[in-house]
């Protein structure tokens, strides 16, 4: 779990601005964040993570590498696949 005010948390902040920067410039919709604790479980293209926020066809997923490096990125809404917590095969630490 990344606790409040760490470096995991200062290495999550970095991480959204770093995203936030790549975001697909042909999509101008308004970003909706999930809730901390409502975040649903994805799968995309071969990554289990978290989905952050949306727009109308992007979603930002966070995940963590095997060597337990944290990541975050924007992917086709197409390409997210929800997926239940049994499916589910990502990090307990996100």
């Amino acid at each position: 779990m990344i606790k409040s005010g760490s470096s995991d948390d200062i290495e999550r902040m970095m991480a959204r601005m770093d995203a936030d920067k790549t975001r697909p410039i042909d999509d101008p919709a308004p970003v909706r964040d999930f809730p901390k604790y409502g975040r649903p479980l994805v799968y995309v293209s071969g990554i289990y993570g978290k989905a952050v926020a949306w727009t109308h066809t992007y979603g930002l997923i966070e995940w963590l590498d095997p060597s337990g490096k944290y990541h975050m990125g924007w992917a086709h809404s197409s390409s997210i696949k929800r997926v239940t917590p049994e499916e589910w095969k990502g990090s307990s630490r996100l």
